[in-house]
């Protein structure tokens, strides 16, 4: 069934007879946004066909499935095809409404184009995930060489046919130099330049990387930070071969700078955005430290901070693939969505924490222990919490209730190996979103499917460090390939290969003397996937404890065939952090190429390589320190203690944040639509409707208008009339008298005393 069905795709796509799809996984890929990348190989298709990769918002055909409106359910194609000594790698579109662009150039519909390496892909009108094409040109050379073998004399010809008419160009050209060397003047040497320029349109063009001089990298090079200061010099007792590793596996650590703490408190988490020019450190004390690194000076301090809930210290930041929002886990069950600048968006909503069963409530019920954002789709978020769930939210499509964000249908319950729920320690989406790995505290790392709701793992393997010995740490490789997995009670770090966990698989890498004493310690992989660091906290059993080193490690990871059957690896390259602190967090950027350490103290370093790394901390130390004239040193001679101009705070009254107008770049229609909304508009409670209300009590009432109201009869509208025949409209019909008095009649006297008077006065 599946290959009757596979040839019939086939022949409706039209694909082909040569196209295939390379063997080597490490042949291409397509890079996203965030710095995930999908591999063009057989493993992700979901198809048993290996010609080609069907991209589309069908779940049930599309190999890479984008949902989205503007994406049809097939979209396009990629595929390689044999030309000559190389393989080239084609795009063909399917006739979507809507198309392909390549490079930001619209593609012919039903048309193929040939993609190069650096070619930026974007799908319909998806633009907040542009696909990069990455390949290496040596394995397409080896795809291609088994089946072009004896074409290389007619490609020499062909070469050396082809160059002929560059060679006559540049005889042209040097022709026309010589013309302008030879002292033209006049009319003779204008038209010289011109036919110059004009021999110019037809070259290829050139470019040059910008090589500073040695002047310009005194600042950046040989700084290493040292434990007594904040940017030293290379301490003289460190080994020459040291650096020459570092050089031969392309480690960005070769220069460094200090981020001012924002805090004192135990730094709990890093976050970078895609781009890597916002840095968010979350503390525990609540408090999360902006720091900006395009308008960041050598000082390095934070741009703000933010205090996100009171009482509930940081577990967890990550930030959206498109960088405009970022959610935060704390201590309580309920997380938060924040803005670029920590304004707060949109709370999460917290469950009934009487029900049993977590599919049945709004949220959790339980401590926040991880938070994610899906990687492709800008509105998804995964949280994990200690009440054993897994939820995924949709930011733009989940009710509401009292303006805090209500949980979906998408809950997944986590359970250990005796079917009991278990605690999830933490959890993180693939780099292609399709599925999410979560650890337990009963050791176990679960691989769920995020294309259906089900009741159990697609993959699982339960004791992953040991029996009983909880998973703290969990990472993906940038192209989904490894999970690493780390825990603080047993002290390594465990490297998988993610398509093949199951309940008998063995781990792939096994780095062992990473001790790690806080529950927030975790290690990253390098941009490639090839190399895992992370760092070690100091023994609390140790007497001498302040002379110990936390040392930054790395570890090479390596395939089966080049481990000759030992699991267990050593440290490839070691660099020493600082004496007495611990390394609490690690994250390596992919696109930067720089390395963020967080220490025990609440110190952030920042390692980079000036020739590997780019942006990120080069920015602010080609700025350097900002220096004080001989007019600002005069004015803070002059000014009184405890002044404005000596704390360096200077506040207008109308810049302050209650002053503040957010409205001015709102449009009309937005401003009326906004003063019509009662929330937004922050219109009082309307007060209440009195005795003429016949519709009885709304939700706009408050407690006493609504007491008032409920006491007063409906339709009862006295006014104007006579009470007493109100009142005496009860007594028509009505007897008040006994039973027992009926037939008692009793005459006490025929006159009163008054008419007797009368009568005998008479």
């Amino acid at each position: 069934m599946n290959t009757m069905t596979t040839s019939s795709l086939d022949e409706q796509l039209d694909i082909p007879p040569g196209a295939f799809l390379p063997t080597n996984a490490c042949t291409a890929q397509l890079i996203t946004s965030t710095g995930s990348s999908i591999l063009i190989s057989p493993a992700t298709s979901i198809h048993s066909s290996t010609k080609y990769l069907l991209v589309g918002r069908q779940a049930s055909t599309a190999d890479i499935r984008i949902d989205h409106k503007s994406i049809s359910r097939k979209h396009a194609l990629i595929y390689l095809l044999h030309d000559g000594d190389h393989s080239k790698i084609i795009l063909k579109d399917l006739g979507g409404k809507y198309g392909c662009y390549v490079n930001g150039l619209l593609m012919p519909k039903n048309e193929s184009v040939n993609l190069g390496k650096g070619d930026k892909i974007q799908f319909g009108n998806v633009r907040e995930a542009i696909f990069t094409l990455d390949m290496n040109e040596k394995e397409l050379k080896k795809e291609s060489r088994c089946n072009n073998r004896g074409k290389d004399e007619m490609k020499s010809i062909s070469e050396e046919v082809d160059q002929m008419p560059f060679i006559e160009n540049d005889m042209n050209q040097k022709q026309s130099d010589k013309g302008i060397e030879a002292g033209l003047s006049g009319r003779a040497a204008r038209e010289a330049e011109i036919a110059k320029a004009v021999a110019s349109f037809d070259e290829m063009p050139t470019y040059k990387k910008y090589i500073p001089e040695k002047d310009d990298e005194k600042i950046t090079e040989g700084m290493l930070v040292d434990s007594n200061n904040k940017a030293g010099q290379i301490p003289s007792d460190r080994s020459n071969n040291l650096y020459l590793i570092a050089s031969e596996l392309k480690l960005p650590v070769t220069s460094s700078i200090q981020l001012s703490a924002h805090s004192k408190s135990l730094p709990t988490t890093i976050a970078l955005d895609p781009s890597g020019s916002r840095l968010i450190v979350g503390s525990s004390d609540t408090s999360l430290g902006l720091y900006d690194f395009n308008g960041m000076d050598l000082s390095g301090k934070p741009f703000k901070i933010v205090t996100v809930q009171e009482g509930h210290s940081i577990v967890k930041v990550a930030t959206s693939n498109t960088g405009d929002r970022m959610i935060v886990g704390t201590t309580s069950s309920q997380p938060m969505i924040l803005d670029r600048d920590g304004r707060e968006i949109i709370e999460f909503n917290k469950g009934d924490m009487y029900v049993t069963d977590m599919a049945r409530t709004d949220g959790h019920v339980s401590n926040i222990t991880s938070v994610d954002w899906h990687p492709l789709n800008r509105d998804l978020v995964l949280t994990a919490s200690l009440d054993g769930s897994v939820r995924i939210w949709n930011v733009e499509t989940n009710k509401t209730k009292f303006q805090k964000l209500c949980s979906g249908k998408e809950v997944y319950r986590i359970k250990c190996a005796s079917g009991m729920r278990t605690k999830v320690l933490c959890a993180v989406f693939s780099p292609c979103g399709r599925e999410f790995a979560c650890g337990t505290i009963c050791g176990s790392i679960q691989i769920w499917s995020t294309m259906k709701i089900v009741s159990r793992p697609e993959r699982v393997v339960y004791d992953a460090h040991g029996s009983g010995i909880p998973v703290h740490c969990l990472i993906y490789s940038h192209d989904g390939m490894h999970l690493a997995s780390r825990s603080m009670d047993d002290d390594c770090v465990k490297v998988w290969e993610s398509k093949r966990i199951s309940r008998s698989c063995k781990p792939l890498v096994i780095c062992e003397g990473l001790h790690g004493i806080y529950e927030n310690v975790n290690c990253a992989f390098s941009a490639d996937g090839k190399i895992l660091c992370a760092g070690t906290c100091l023994d609390p059993r140790n007497q001498a404890k302040n002379d110990d080193q936390s040392i930054l490690k790395f570890y090479k990871v390596l395939t089966e065939e080049e481990m000759d059957g030992d699991h267990l690896q050593k440290p490839v390259f070691e660099l020493d952090i600082a004496k007495g602190l611990c390394i609490v967090n690690v994250v390596w950027h992919r696109k930067l190429n720089q390395i963020i350490v967080a220490l025990s103290n609440g110190s952030i370093r920042v390692y980079y390589d000036t020739n590997l790394s780019a942006k990120g901390a080069k920015l602010p130390v080609s700025k350097g320190l900002r220096t004080t004239d001989e007019l600002t040193l005069l004015l803070h001679s002059r000014a009184p203690q405890g002044a404005a101009g000596m704390l360096g705070e200077i506040k207008t009254p109308h810049a302050l944040p209650l002053f503040r107008d957010t409205s001015e770049h709102k449009t009309k229609r937005k401003r009326d639509k906004e003063r019509m909304d009662p929330i937004k508009s922050r219109r009082p409670d309307l007060p209440g409707t009195g005795i003429k209300v016949s519709e009885g009590t709304s939700a706009n009432l408050n407690f006493q208008q609504t007491v008032l109201t409920s006491s007063i009869a409906k339709n009862k509208n006295i006014a104007g009339k006579d009470p007493r025949e109100e009142l005496f409209k009860y007594n028509e019909g009505k007897e008040y008298t006994k039973v027992s008095y009926d037939g008692d009649v009793r005459i006490l006297a025929e006159k009163t005393a008054e008419e007797e008077e009368e009568e005998d006065g008479v």
